[in-house]
């Protein structure tokens, strides 16, 4: 299982978020006449620690967390809620079969309008330090 996939499963499970967006949770692309609230996360960078002999297998990217909504209380609240669930996480994500997570920080936040779309938009930076497979 690849981080992306362990996040999806991990937030979709996580019952304070589920009840503000319910399973609306996308990787990237927010689709087209989506019921708001919804998230979408992406990795927008994608870091990896080496050693001498080559990938250690231990990486940390960026992954930012999209927060939509109409009303900008509803953003804010979701927002809260993705931050809750992933600052400080430690633990095998995404289940038995996931991808062991040593940590997770939230770096950054912040509020953006649309006043084309009116809609609001708040985004979260996490830092998320986790095992990865190597060849």
């Amino acid at each position: 299982m690849i981080i992306e996939e362990a996040l999806y499963a991990y937030l979709t499970n996580y019952a304070e978020l589920t009840a503000l967006v319910g399973d609306r949770i996308y990787p990237v692309i927010l689709p087209q006449n989506t019921t708001l609230p919804a998230v979408t996360f992406q990795r927008i960078s994608g870091i990896r620690e080496y050693s001498q002999s080559g990938p250690s297998g231990l990486a940390h990217p960026r992954f930012q967390f999209s927060c939509w909504a109409e009303k900008y209380e509803e953003a804010k609240a979701v927002a809260e809620q993705i931050r809750l669930a992933l600052e400080g996480y430690k633990g095998m994500m995404g289940g038995s079969d996931g991808v062991r997570v040593d940590a997770i920080y939230v770096e950054d936040d912040h509020d953006i309008y649309d006043p084309e779309t009116k809609e609001y938009h708040v985004a979260l930076d996490a830092i998320i330090w986790h095992e990865e497979v190597t060849a």
